[in-house]
């Protein structure tokens, strides 16, 4: 019984620290609303570009381009099958938090 108050109360320590970083480090930044929306690759466009532009619209909380250009990888799965290679014309889909109005 003693080990599994000990148990509880690491456990619940740990749930404290995580949620004090998860306030307290930018990850919530109160209320945001998703947006998402189809980027048409122009001549000289690359994935960092694309998330570079779409980033600055991010106003939800913080992102970090690396998480950023992976986010645009994951909804376009067909880009890792062409070699991570984009082309004008290509439709990217994109997705970005901005801070929901009141």
């Amino acid at each position: 019984m003693r080990q599994i108050k000990l148990n509880f109360r690491r456990g619940a320590a740990c749930l404290l620290l995580a949620a004090t970083a998860f306030f307290f480090c930018g990850a919530y930044n109160g209320d945001q609303v998703l947006v998402e929306d189809t980027h048409i690759v122009q001549q000289g466009d690359t994935l960092w570009s694309i998330s570079e532009t779409y980033m600055k619209k991010n106003t939800g909380g913080r992102r970090y381009i690396m998480e950023f250009m992976e986010g645009v990888k994951e909804l376009n799965p067909w880009i890792a099958k062409n070699g991570y290679t984009i082309h004008p014309g290509d439709r990217v889909r994109v997705n970005y938090w901005i801070k929901k109005q009141e």
